[in-house]
């Protein structure tokens, strides 16, 4: 078995590998227009410069960008990014660089943020999270917005798939889920563990998502200069109902 990649960094290594969008890479630009088409009509957005943090390759931000918006899209994946470039060369309104979340510094500031697809609570540190959050602050006009895309833990606990296994172009993705609170940590955290064959033999990936609820994400964006004026429950936008709606997407302003 090759050795596994050390926790701490897993966003770093699983994000730029190919099995990570060859696994999730049912995901399409249509599902992202139609996300971003009931946001538009929602908000009632007129044309605007935005952020997509944690951009992955760039389909919600070819959605945003579609629907009129001049869009910078930002990943900690080089490989993410190349691939974006690639996929919408063609769209002039569509800027694409490699960045940190926590510290990114883009010398410019949007009219709203986009970190969307569960882009967030990756971190064991507390003030990772802050660190992301303060940067979104310091990037956004005054009145300016973020849209914050996270899933509903209650209901992500309730609906737990313990084992299953897909395939994807003939990889077989064997992936094992638990809740799991490490000592020192101020939360839980989701795991996924994905193993697959590899010609190299047998590689492993985890995915750590920390259990965040509504009450722990309205605390860190408060602290972070925000105010939080919505809460939606689905890509639909229907409201938010706690441990009832599979996600937990905060409508946050800078005032």
């Amino acid at each position: 078995m090759l050795p596994t990649k050390d926790s701490s960094e897993w966003y770093a290594v699983w994000f730029d590998s190919p099995h990570y969008h060859q696994l999730y890479g049912h995901r399409s630009l249509a599902e992202a227009t139609a996300f971003m088409e009931a946001l538009h009509q929602q908000l009632k957005w007129a044309p605007m410069e935005l952020l997509d943090l944690a951009c992955g390759q760039g389909r919600h931000a070819k959605a945003a960008a579609n629907l009129g918006h001049k869009v910078t899209g930002l990943d900690l994946s080089a490989n993410s990014i190349a691939e974006a470039r690639r996929l919408y060369a063609d769209t002039p309104e569509l800027e694409f660089v490699e960045g940190d979340m926590r510290s990114f510094q883009l010398n410019k500031t949007f009219d709203g943020v986009l970190n969307l697809f569960t882009s967030f609570g990756y971190f064991q540190d507390k003030n990772d999270h802050l660190s992301v959050l303060r940067s979104i602050h310091a990037h956004l006009n005054p009145g300016g917005f973020l849209i914050l895309d996270f899933l509903d833990a209650e209901f992500t606990m309730k609906h737990l798939v313990p084992s299953n296994v897909i395939t994807r172009d003939g990889v077989e993705y064997r992936i094992e889920r638990r809740l799991e609170q490490a000592q020192g940590e101020e939360w839980p955290h989701f795991i996924k563990s994905i193993t697959m064959d590899t010609a190299e033999g047998t590689a492993e990936h985890v995915e750590r998502v920390a259990a965040l609820e509504a009450s722990h994400l309205a605390d860190m964006l408060h602290a972070s200069g925000f105010e939080v004026k919505q809460q939606w429950g689905n890509y639909a936008l229907s409201p938010w109902r706690r441990g009832e709606t599979p996600r937990l997407i905060q409508y946050a302003v800078k005032p």
